[in-house]
């Protein structure tokens, strides 16, 4: 049977936060009455690895991969494990809000041409984590509209964007298989954007839901960031030209 939802997730080691994750998405899966949802942990290669359950969480299936893979590949492969109408890419640093996922499926039922969808995101102090993502050109390259901004810095009734984060992205099943997924040779950092620039090339829009308000750690994983800065150039070398810069 194919499942409406498969949630992805990508972990390594650090089964608390997960275990918390879970937690949230098992509550925000209720409220959206979905009536089969998948949940697959592709554990990257995590020193221990991952329990066949965590305390209190819904249950998941395990994908282990003994070699630390790229988020690209292990979130492709995480998708493969489960067919679905629609996959939500989560990472395991994200509390979603009660009725986050509900309000992005509501978005994607009322627009059929809606390819992505992803949710606004906070930091445990309030700020903006992510709101949508703004285009730039070098240095800077994509950028989180507000960080570290308060709420009211982007309007909720803001909501059409060149691409927003893989840390939390709704993704139809049509527009994912049309994409072929995550460009694979990005490893870590701007696959997110990449696939989402693709998919409004190819005639789907990007969206960012405003309301509610999930909570984002950021960069959770050791290593994370030395892991993604040798792709803005990779990026740039792509796409630079090719979208439009933000004012």
């Amino acid at each position: 049977m194919t499942s409406r939802l498969t949630t992805v997730i990508l972990s390594r080691d650090m089964d608390t936060l997960l275990r918390f994750c879970l937690i949230h998405l098992g509550v925000a899966a209720a409220a959206a009455g979905l009536p089969v949802h998948d949940v697959v942990i592709v554990d990257n290669a995590s020193i221990r690895h991952l329990p066949a359950a965590l305390d209190g969480a819904p249950p998941y299936r395990r994908l282990r991969l003994d070699a630390h893979t790229g988020f690209s590949a292990a979130c492709n492969r995480g998708a493969t494990q489960a067919p679905a109408d629609f996959y939500l890419f989560l990472n395991n640093d994200v509390l979603l809000a009660r009725d986050a996922l509900s309000a992005m499926i509501a978005a994607m039922a009322a627009d059929p041409g809606l390819g992505i969808c992803g949710s606004r995101l906070m930091f445990p102090d309030g700020t903006i984590q992510h709101a949508g993502v703004l285009m730039a050109g070098p240095p800077g390259g994509p950028y989180h509209v507000g960080r570290r901004q308060p709420p009211r810095a982007v309007s909720v009734s803001r909501t059409d964007f060149q691409a927003v984060t893989g840390a939390c992205a709704l993704v139809r099943r049509e527009t994912f298989e049309a994409l072929g997924g995550f460009d694979e040779t990005f490893t870590f950092g701007y696959e997110d954007v990449d696939l989402c620039l693709r998919a409004r090339q190819a005639g789907w829009r990007v969206r960012c839901v405003q309301a509610p308000e999930s909570l984002h750690f950021e960069s959770m994983t050791p290593g994370r960031q030395a892991l993604g800065a040798p792709t803005l150039g990779q990026f740039f070398q792509r796409w630079l030209g090719r979208y439009t810069i933000d004012g």
